[in-house]
């Protein structure tokens, strides 16, 4: 009696369930397509930790752009001379003079979704703060040589990469004064090499400029909450801009990306008394007569003599401090 109950409710609803393929076998079959395409698509996909991580697009040459800057409302006509070194020593360089509202154009076009950079820029007031960011932004965002009013073009820039190094280098820094182990000057506070700033040449995108970007900002901020101030008006002295602004954070920037290059810590020892050219990674690096050179016929601490063979670029003497 149990056991007819049990079959009598058994057999309906296998007969139930089978009659759902005969009553919709167009949506049974729809399914079962996509059942089998899932297990396909799953089987197919790699798996996460077989995955090697993928490595950042191969950088370009460093464009043929020369970039210059002037945000004074004082007169150009002191710079000419000096600018038009530029073009005739860079011919066939793309070249562009950017003024204060150029350079607010140019934040807006390419740090719209970057509002970490872009509201302190526009923040600053202090030409020579936004000189400084502003530099380090065009090579970013576009590439190319970037140099000061005040410096003078000696050999071209299609020169200055040696023939043999141009298929890696992608960057190019210059040291500004090497004091090496010398016994500091007096009343001088300042690290023992530093890299100078005035003249910089990166491909589009070169991690030491993204680096340098940040950490500016960085450094604005801090600054300001040092000098209890905003952003837009740092109460700093000059040594202060060149530290937190200026030669300072672009000398850490360059020591941490050269150290990353190496896979070990690069300073000042590894560097001090260079007489040639050295590649880390693909940034060169030049000797201190290359770009830091001191105006005609004079010499500066730890810095080579103006009319030197490997010079490049000189600071026109009107500027000199």
């Amino acid at each position: 009696m149990g056991v007819g109950r049990i079959l009598s409710v058994s057999r309906p609803q296998i007969l139930s369930s089978t009659s759902v393929i005969r009553r919709r076998p167009l949506q049974c079959l729809v399914w079962l397509l996509f059942f089998i395409l899932y297990i396909h698509y799953i089987s197919r996909r790699p798996s996460l930790e077989l995955t090697a991580p993928q490595k950042p697009p191969p950088l370009d040459d460093i464009p043929t752009k020369i970039w210059q800057v002037f945000f004074n409302y004082t007169s150009i006509d002191p710079y000419t001379d000096s600018m038009q070194t530029w073009i005739a020593k860079c011919q066939d360089y793309q070249y562009t003079l950017v003024s204060s509202v150029g350079a607010n154009a140019f934040a807006l076009k390419h740090y719209a979704n970057r509002r970490e950079i872009l509201y302190p820029f526009f923040s600053l007031r202090n030409p020579v703060l936004r000189s400084h960011l502003f530099r380090y932004m065009l090579l970013e965002s576009e590439g190319g040589i970037y140099s000061d009013l005040d410096i003078a073009a000696l050999k071209p820039a299609k020169e200055w990469i040696p023939p043999h190094l141009k298929s890696r280098v992608r960057a190019i820094v210059g040291i500004e004064y090497d004091h090496g182990a010398g016994e500091a000057s007096p009343g001088v506070d300042r690290p023992r090499l530093q890299f100078c700033q005035w003249t910089i040449a990166a491909s589009r995108g070169h991690p030491l400029m993204s680096r340098v970007v940040a950490d500016t900002v960085d450094a604005l901020r801090a600054l300001a909450i040092d000098n209890d101030t905003m952003v837009a008006e740092p109460r700093s002295s000059d040594e202060e801009v060149m530290r937190f602004n200026g030669q300072g954070v672009w000398t850490r920037a360059v020591l941490k990306t050269l150290s990353e290059a190496t896979g070990t810590e690069v300073g000042w020892r590894n560097l001090t008394g260079m007489r040639e050219s050295r590649v880390f990674g693909d940034v060169m690096v030049l000797p201190v007569g290359a770009f830091g050179m001191a105006p005609m016929g004079r010499m500066r601490e730890g810095r080579g003599r103006d009319g030197e063979a490997q010079a490049l670029v000189r600071r026109v003497e009107q500027m000199t401090d």
